[in-house]
C-alpha cells in the first residue's frame, strides 16, 4: 500500500472500476492509484503478456479482461462479465488512446483518420453505451482521458487533435444527457506524461525543451494522472461535463513556443 494511504483513508474502498488501456503508461497510474485505494480494478486491454501478470499495489484487485475496444462485441462482452462477476460498475475510465506520428495532412490517409477515430474516440463512446445501464444504478461516474491537444493543437498533429477535441466534446454532451441519472461525466486533459507512448514519439534529445515547456519544468507522471481520475470519481460530487487540465501549466502564459517539436 503507497505510503499515501491506509485503511482509514480507502477512498474507494468496495467499488469497481473499469481501466480501458490499463496495462501501461496513464491508464496503469489509474489503476494502481484505484486499487491502492481499495478499489477492484478491471482493466481492459489486448496486452495479454503484461496484462496477465499484473499484480495490485494494495488492498485492491486486479483484474485482466482481453478485450478490443475497437470491435463492439468485445466491449459489451467484457462489461456483461464484470457485472457478472463483480456485481456493479462504479466507475469508467475510457484510457485508450493512441497517436500515430506527426504527419502533415497530405501524408495522412482518410483511413488513417478512420482508424485513429475508432481507437481514440468511437471507442469511448462504445464503452460508455454498455457500461451506462450499471453505472446508473450505483450513482457513478466516467472519466474520459482526453489531451492538451485538444485544446492547443500541436504541429501536425491534425487528426490526433481532431479525435481528442471529440473526447472533450463527446464528456460535455454526455454529462448533461446523464445528469438526470445522477452520473456525472467528465474528463482529463494530460499534457506530456512520462509513458511507452511519450517515448515512443519523442526523440530523447527533444526531452529537456518538452520539459522546459511546462510551467513545472517537468512532464508528469501516470500516478499523477490517477490521483485526479480517483478525484473526479470520488470527490468531485458536484462537478460533471468538466475537463480536468493536468498539464504542468503549460498551457498558461506566454511561455516559449517550440515549434520544431513536433517534425
Amino acid at each position: 500500500m503507497s505510503k499515501e494511504t491506509n485503511q482509514a483513508t480507502l477512498r474507494f474502498k468496495d467499488k469497481v472500476a473499469i481501466v480501458t488501456g490499463g496495462v501501461q503508461g496513464i491508464g496503469r497510474g489509474c489503476v494502481d492509484v484505484f486499487v491502492e485505494h481499495g478499489g477492484k480494478v478491471v482493466v481492459f486491454d489486448i496486452k495479454d503478456d503484461v496484462g496477465k501478470a499484473m499484480q495490485s499495489n494494495g488492498p485492491g484487485e486486479i483484474i485482466y479482461f482481453h478485450c478490443d475496444v475497437r470491435k463492439e462485441e468485445d466491449v459489451k462482452t467484457c462489461i456483461e462479465e464484470t457485472v457478472k462477476r463483480l456485481g456493479k460498475i462504479d466507475c469508467l475510465v475510457n484510457n485508450v488512446g493512441c497517436y500515430n506520428g506527426p504527419k502533415s495532412i497530405d501524408e495522412y490517409t482518410v483511413q488513417d483518420f478512420r482508424d485513429l477515430l475508432d481507437d481514440n474516440l468511437i471507442s469511448n463512446f462504445t464503452a460508455s453505451k454498455y457500461a451506462l445501464p450499471h453505472i446508473r444504478k450505483t450513482n457513478g461516474s466516467i472519466v474520459n482521458i482526453s489531451s492538451i491537444s485538444a485544446n492547443a493543437a500541436f504541429k501536425n498533429s491534425t487528426i490526433y487533435c481532431a479525435t481528442k477535441g471529440g473526447v472533450k466534446s463527446l464528456t460535455k454532451a454526455l454529462a448533461i444527457d446523464e445528469a438526470k441519472y445522477g452520473v456525472r461525466v467528465n474528463s482529463i486533459a494530460p499534457g506530456c506524461i512520462e509513458s511507452p507512448l511519450l517515448r515512443q514519439t519523442m526523440p530523447t534529445e527533444k526531452m529537456e525543451t518538452l520539459e522546459s515547456c511546462h510551467t513545472m519544468q517537468r512532464t508528469g507522471q501516470p500516478r499523477e494522472i490517477g490521483l485526479a481520475c480517483l478525484f473526479l470519481a470520488v470527490d468531485a460530487t458536484f462537478t460533471t461535463g468538466e475537463e480536468l487540465m493536468c498539464t504542468g501549466g503549460s498551457e498558461i502564459g506566454y511561455g516559449v513556443k517550440n515549434t520544431g517539436l513536433m517534425v
